[in-house]
């Protein structure tokens, strides 16, 4: 009862006053002009940056590239001129700096003269990445240069992909006719794939042909000594052809030569008739001997006859005679001689020849026929293939012996690596086959080179789903400010509205003073809080999923508010306002409000779990985005904790500390400075 009764004493006294009606209402609205205001002046600041000035400054003098100009600087302008979100002026370089420094811009951007020149060192062997100069004057506002940096590396950003789409679309088209390409060749391929597995399996014949060549090398000057014979054999075809010509005669005497042959056959016939005429000489040499001896008679018989005076002519003439029949004889004599020899001689030729003609004469004609054919129809080619070969040797034999020499070489230097090389080759092919199908590598070279670009240039689609969406930065920020402005509201009542009772005859306990003035501060603080809640949903128009329960759960978070600033102030005196201001400081950065407490410091990391704010601003985003009900269980607890926390703190500290607080607070008011 006596609780009430100085709840009830309260109104009385504010209601017969209404300079005291006008503070309580002023009390009441204050705290929602400032969330209200706050609210809506950050309502959706980031539809708004192009008020933010960006100097740009193209000073890129273009590049050539495979013999076409191009110019990436006239293309960022062109592309930045068609850009809202923030606002791009266009200057020249000194124009930029000193509008930066002087503070009429926010930030600059300078594209450089060599800047298209850089872009195009892609196709250089060590390409050079371009810059763009990029300055920001951060002392303006501590907003502002984000939002421009932001823009900025929005502005590289959309380079680096149009880059990327113009290099990945000329890659894939090269994969593209390169797949073409393969497909077409895919036989040829197959077909050396083939040849270098045939080679590997040749490897030992191709070494076996190295040996050989080597073993060639060695035997090239007797190649060279044999190479001019055939010149020296070319240099004898005119013998060669004499002799030919030889040959045809006698083919074309062979019918005097059967002729004669047959004469021969006729004379060995003959052979006993030439005997016989040795014996009919030797007949005529014995009748001559007995014609000379009878001759001889009758010369002694002239010669006696002579004596005995006869005429001497015919002695002589028989004289005369006996000489010549001498010398016949004589000449007989020696004729038997060689006609003996010359018969034995001509039997044995003619015995011969015979034989020759019974024998071999068929052989030899066949011979001659033959070699009479070849002259005719065979010699004429020999000695073009004579003439060839001795050509060869003359012109082709160096070029052949340098060729064996290389092949010798080959052998043996190159053709042990050769060797390595195509089983290494096979081997590969072979690893090759197995791992990749040139079917599926066809498929894809023969992508749609457009398709792949775009996805090159964006590989990966930030597929965005909003959980508890919030449609705008100020129902975002709703929380806090509406939280902010409910502590503001307990700590305006706590800095001008008394917490103690006047009771000059001590008929009221400590406890019951701190609950009588406390709900006079709840009452106040239900309507600050109906007031700003209603007001960021009605006049402002703030977003929330649960509109009853961001109302219930603001007047809930001002009565909490209202009972740890008023405990503070109850318990603490004067010094409990400044501990109600120290700790809407510290919470501000410990809560998490604004900026994520992972964020800030150690210190404010540590302190989070503790401060009231953190409970508070996550308990009215869940009614502006949508409540889990284990989160908002857990935040009403976290913020019974805190009122049970100050309920102890004044049921334990206010009495044994209420004398000692009033003594000094006398002593304050009597510095006539502090109330």
């Amino acid at each position: 009862m006596e609780i009430w009764k100085i709840y009830t004493n309260d109104w009385e006294n504010i209601l017969r006053v209404p300079i005291v009606i006008l503070l309580v209402g002023a009390l009441t609205i204050l705290p929602s002009a400032y969330a209200w205001i706050n609210i809506k002046a950050m309502w959706d600041p980031y539809s708004k940056t192009a008020g933010i000035k960006v100097a740009v400054a193209n000073e890129d003098e273009g590049a050539e590239v495979q013999g076409k100009k191009i110019n990436v600087g006239k293309e960022i302008v062109q592309n930045l001129k068609n850009n809202k979100k923030l606002g791009w002026v266009f200057v020249n370089h000194s124009t930029a700096e000193n509008g930066v420094e002087t503070g009429k811009y926010y930030a600059y951007l300078i594209i450089p003269k060599d800047f298209s020149k850089k872009m195009a060192s892609i196709l250089e062997i060590k390409p050079t990445k371009p810059q763009i100069l990029f300055g920001v004057n951060e002392k303006i506002n501590a907003v502002a240069p984000k939002i421009a940096s932001s823009g900025a590396s929005a502005v590289t950003a959309q380079i680096s992909q149009a880059f990327v789409k113009t290099v990945g679309d000329a890659i894939f088209s090269g994969f593209y006719k390169a797949g073409i390409e393969l497909e077409k060749a895919l036989p040829s391929i197959h077909t050396m794939e083939d040849q270098i597995f045939t080679l590997e399996k040749a490897l030992p014949q191709i070494e076996e042909m190295g040996k050989k060549a080597i073993e060639l090398e060695g035997k090239l000057p007797e190649i060279r000594e044999k190479g001019q014979k055939i010149i020296e054999l070319e240099q004898r075809i005119p013998e060669i052809n004499q002799a030919g010509s030889s040959i045809l005669k006698v083919e074309a005497n062979l019918p005097l030569i059967h002729e004669a042959g047959n004469k021969v056959l006729a004379l060995q016939l003959k052979l006993a008739d030439m005997n016989r005429i040795n014996e009919i000489v030797t007949q005529i040499g014995e009748q001559l001997s007995e014609i000379e001896a009878d001759l001889n008679q009758t010369i002694n018989r002239s010669g006696l006859a002579a004596a005995q005076g006869e005429t001497s002519e015919n002695q002589a003439q028989l004289t005369q005679l006996h000489e010549e029949l001498v010398r016949i004889q004589n000449s007989i004599q020696l004729a038997r001689g060689d006609l003996q020899q010359k018969v034995s001689e001509g039997e044995a030729i003619v015995n011969s020849s015979a034989n020759f003609i019974k024998n071999d004469l068929s052989t030899i004609e066949g011979k001659i026929q033959k070699a009479a054919d070849f002259v005719r129809n065979d010699l004429p080619a020999l000695e073009a293939d004579i003439r060839n070969a001795a050509n060869l040797v003359r012109t082709r034999l160096p070029q052949f012996e340098t060729a064996v020499h290389k092949a010798a070489d080959f052998a043996r230097n190159d053709l042990p690596g050769f060797e390595a090389q195509i089983k290494s080759t096979a081997a590969k092919m072979r690893r090759l086959k197995s791992s990749v199908d040139v079917n599926d590598l066809l498929q894809f070279l023969k992508h749609d080179p457009q398709k792949e670009s775009n996805f090159l240039s964006s590989p990966v689609l930030l597929k965005t789903k909003r959980i508890f969406p919030i449609p705008n930065y100020g129902s975002a920020m709703t929380p806090f400010y509406t939280m902010l402005a409910l502590w503001v509201g307990a700590t305006f009542l706590i800095a001008s509205l008394r917490v103690d009772v006047e009771d000059k005859d001590q008929q009221f306990k400590s406890y019951q003073v701190y609950f009588g003035r406390m709900l006079t501060f709840l009452t106040i603080g239900v309507l600050q809080a109906v007031i700003v809640s209603l007001g960021d949903l009605l006049f402002i128009h703030t977003y929330a999923v649960d509109k009853l329960w961001f109302v219930l759960f603001s007047i809930f978070i001002g009565l909490v508010f209202v009972i740890i600033t008023f405990t503070l102030c109850s318990v603490f005196g004067t010094i409990g306002k400044g501990l109600a201001i120290i700790l809407l400081v510290l919470q501000i950065s410990s809560s998490g409000a604004t900026f994520p407490v992972s964020t800030t410091s150690a210190f404010f990391q540590m302190i989070y779990p503790f401060m009231p704010f953190t409970y508070a601003v996550s308990l009215l985003r869940e009614t502006v985005g949508g409540m889990v009900r284990d989160v908002v269980v857990r935040d009403v607890l976290f913020l019974l904790v805190f009122v049970a926390a100050s309920f102890l703190l004044a049921l334990v500290l206010k009495n044994p500390l209420s004398k000692r607080i009033q003594k000094t607070a006398e002593q304050a008011r009597a510095s006539k400075i502090i109330q």
